[in-house]
């Protein structure tokens, strides 16, 4: 193997190395952009089209929405049609600014303006940092590790309005990022040891932001009512709660530790008064049967130690960088900003050891810690001691060591396997359905945000814990007899069956009912209700009869 296949094969797992495998596609979230823009009421985050006909409450945030909408909105103005396709490319790498003038002001904390540019440049030099700003990653993901770093930076410059901002606004995009808040409170409540002032404009803030947010950011639907796996009210009134509990204890002259832990239990009082079940986590409702269909079958949601079977070159590149970062930053001395910097990326690693999709907060948790390494113990050194060290510690190179390890060949060949599965729900997959007349679909899950960003169409289901339903459905259409199919599409009215044989979904419906609708489609063998309507690539469309003889 020459040496430029090997480059190859490196900066090919750069681009993907972010989730590999992962079930989301480059329509996610773009999707609700383009319905708000299309005259969507702010306040309504439902997916009108998806697990149609009746329509699906997504748990999301219009906070995630803001950016993307007003840069097309923007462009617009200045070049018209192609607004769309310019955001696509603009909007992640935007996002990229504000993640390193956080690390770069974590790492100047650290060990000063050395090694604010050896993180900058350890994080270019991040393959597994890459997917997070690829063009057309209109996800949240990014978002939420540019508030959750800057929550670190305003920790550490003891900073209360801006913890408090940071720490609310990362809820209302997604709860990814609880973990990290919930110890954000905490640290920031050791602020009244402090004298209580910093602690009182924290508390406030918190309590005026999360009720700021509830009201202008949140869909209607979780305004009054206390769901678990969104920001609602729920989150709202105890963060507003806690919040302005932490004010009023920091104005008391003395006791102050007695009445924040009247107050601490208070607020789990309060938590379990409105809603008892969320204590067992945002997919606490979840069937045992969508486990074992859906989320057992997400990549990005497996543990670490699935990766280093299932794809050890990333679990090398991604969980085992993240651990040496980290453990760099043991050797430097207990600094308040090295404490708080080593305990958000040791959660992070923690979370990644259990969900491998965590990896980047790890990593970009930890980076700071390495750049300050570096710049204490090598950069003394010298300067080309310490240009080379850089080599040998960046992401790139423990991404060419890890290829080696499992083999250019298996991994090129899984990177090439990916991409094609990938390609189902890309714009140019969505061709087919977009030269028919518009009707609802029956697709593989993956392959509903897609049509969601790039047709007319409606969708059974998309990757969503809440399209319990669409899923169930999905599943029972493409596993079970002919007839009973044609029961389930009859009863939502669907138009067409769209199938793509590069998914994994596509061998495993096949394995799991050998004599079910989607073995049917593999060998042709089509109902006499079922007619193909176009075929291109990898993708299939058929169409459903009006009549079922």
């Amino acid at each position: 193997m020459d040496g430029r296949r090997r480059l190859g094969a490196v900066l090919q797992y750069g681009r993907l190395a972010d989730h590999p495998g992962r079930r989301r596609q480059p329509g996610y979230g773009f999707g609700e952009v383009r319905e708000l823009l299309g005259g969507q009421s702010w306040f309504d985050t439902a997916q009108h089209r998806m697990d149609t006909p009746y329509g699906l409450p997504m748990h999301w945030s219009r906070l995630a929405d803001l950016g993307p909408a007003l840069l097309i909105l923007l462009l617009r103005g200045v070049i018209g049609a192609g607004a769309e396709t310019v955001m696509l490319y603009v909007w992640p790498l935007l996002l990229l600014l504000p993640v390193m003038m956080a690390l770069a002001r974590i790492a100047t904390h650290l060990a000063g303006r050395t090694a604010a540019v050896l993180v900058l440049i350890l994080m270019l030099l991040c393959s597994q940092t890459y997917g997070l700003f690829a063009p057309g990653n209109i996800d949240h993901h990014a978002l939420q590790i540019a508030l959750a770093l800057w929550t670190l930076v305003f920790l550490i410059e003891k900073r209360a309005l801006g913890t408090a901002i940071c720490i609310a606004a990362s809820l209302c995009i997604g709860l990814e990022t609880l973990p990290y808040a919930m110890v954000a409170i905490l640290l920031a409540c050791l602020w009244l040891g402090e004298g209580g002032n910093r602690a009182w404009r924290f508390g406030a803030s918190l309590a005026a932001v999360s009720l700021l947010l509830l009201f202008t950011l949140t869909a209607a639907a979780y305004r009054f009512t206390p769901v678990c796996d969104t920001y609602s009210e729920f989150y709202a009134v105890l963060l507003a709660a806690g919040g302005a509990g932490l004010a009023a204890v920091a104005m008391l002259p003395r006791r102050k530790f007695l009445a924040f832990s009247v107050l601490t239990l208070a607020v789990v009082a309060l938590a379990f008064a409105m809603n008892r079940t969320c204590f067992g986590g945002p997919f606490v409702g979840i069937s045992a049967n969508l486990r074992t269909i859906f989320l057992s079958r997400i990549n990005e949601a497996r543990p670490a130690w699935d990766f280093m079977h299932f794809a050890p070159s990333e679990f090398v590149t991604g969980y085992c960088y993240a651990a040496v970062a980290l453990a760099a930053g043991l050797f430097l001395p207990r600094t308040a900003a090295m404490v708080r910097t080593i305990l958000f990326a040791a959660i992070a690693l923690t979370i990644a050891t259990f969900e491998i999709r965590a990896v980047p907060f790890a990593i970009l948790f930890a980076l700071p810690a390495l750049a300050a390494a570096m710049a204490r113990y090598l950069l003394p050194r010298g300067v080309i001691f310490t240009a080379l060290a850089l080599l040998v510690v960046s992401d790139v190179s423990f991404a060419f060591e890890a290829v080696q390890i499992e083999g250019v060949q298996p991994h090129l060949l899984r990177i090439e396997k990916y991409q094609a599965q990938a390609a189902c729900g890309e714009k140019a997959a969505m061709a087919p359905l977009v030269s028919l007349p518009p009707g609802r679909v029956a697709a593989f899950v993956d392959q509903g945000p897609a049509i969601m960003a790039y047709t007319t169409d409606s969708a059974i289901a998309g990757p969503y814990h809440r399209d319990a339903d669409g899923i169930e459905d999905t599943y029972a259409i493409f596993t079970g007899a002919p007839d009973q199919a044609l029961a389930i599409l009859r009863r939502r009215g669907i138009t067409y069956v769209m199938a793509c044989t590069a998914a994994p979904d596509w061998p495993y419906y096949i394995a799991k009912a050998p004599n079910g609708l989607m073995a049917h489609l593999a060998r042709h063998d089509l109902p006499a209700w079922l007619v193909a309507a176009v075929q291109s690539g990898n993708i299939r469309v058929w169409r459903v009869t009006a009549s079922s003889n």
